[in-house]
């Protein structure tokens, strides 16, 4: 899509730091867990970094998941650059139901039907837990990320929310088949770019870059996994 000036909104996508749940190999979904130690060390890492480009090139605004591992993440960027910050319900990771809470070995033995409709290729319509699908979700996050674009055109924002929704707004924007979002990594405190420029009920985008963790790249531990959504 060629960029529209003065349309499209800039929206940097970062995933909340290293969470108990990902420490512990928890699945949370929107189970609402706080950040490790690790995290919140991820979390003043990239608020360094997002103040030292905000002096240069100043954001507008900040959103954030109203789940705590996203606003213990964007706490801190908060004090850095100065902005408030919007917390969204619509911005929370996907809903896995009854799912939340328990190890990948717990779902494996409690679900098993849903977790071979899950893993390793994803079926998009599955309902996790009596929660939703991920077809579902992306739905709903990409109209979220709209929302936001569409209220801030030509303008660059933070938005903090959570890995698995945020690779399936990337595959929707990148026009992929939503269960290849699994090839698409998201680490934690990880920035990726987008410019998204709503038009009537569609949205249309382009990715300018994915898992951007250079504000970490010194530590000697791991950068960060995945983890359980």
């Amino acid at each position: 899509m060629a960029d529209t000036i003065g349309t499209s909104a800039e929206l940097w996508l970062i995933r909340h730091g290293e969470s108990v749940g990902n420490r512990d190999n928890i699945y949370q979904g929107q189970n609402d867990l706080p950040l490790s130690a690790l995290g919140h060390s991820q979390a003043e890492l990239l608020a360094k970094r997002l103040a030292r480009l905000h002096a240069g090139s100043p954001f507008s605004a900040i959103y954030s998941s109203d789940l705590q591992r996203a606003l213990q993440t964007a706490a801190p960027v908060v004090q850095a650059i100065g902005l408030p910050i919007a917390d969204r319900v619509d911005l929370r990771e996907i809903d896995v139901g009854d799912w939340s809470g328990l190890t990948f070995v717990d779902i494996q033995r409690r679900f098993p039907d849903e977790w071979t409709a899950s893993y390793p290729v994803m079926d998009p319509e599955q309902v996790r837990g009596g929660g939703e699908s991920y077809r579902q979700a992306q739905i709903r996050i990409v109209h979220a990320l709209a929302r936001i674009a569409r209220d801030h055109p030509g303008q660059r924002v933070l938005v903090f929310f959570h890995g698995g929704v945020m690779q399936a707004a990337l595959a929707h924007i990148m026009q992929l088949p939503l269960p290849n979002k699994r090839f698409l990594h998201t680490a934690n405190t990880s920035i990726s770019r987008v410019k998204m420029t709503p038009e009537n009920e569609t949205v249309e985008g382009m990715v300018l870059c994915i898992n951007d963790v250079a504000h970490l790249e010194h530590r000697t531990e791991k950068l960060a996994s995945v983890g359980p959504e």
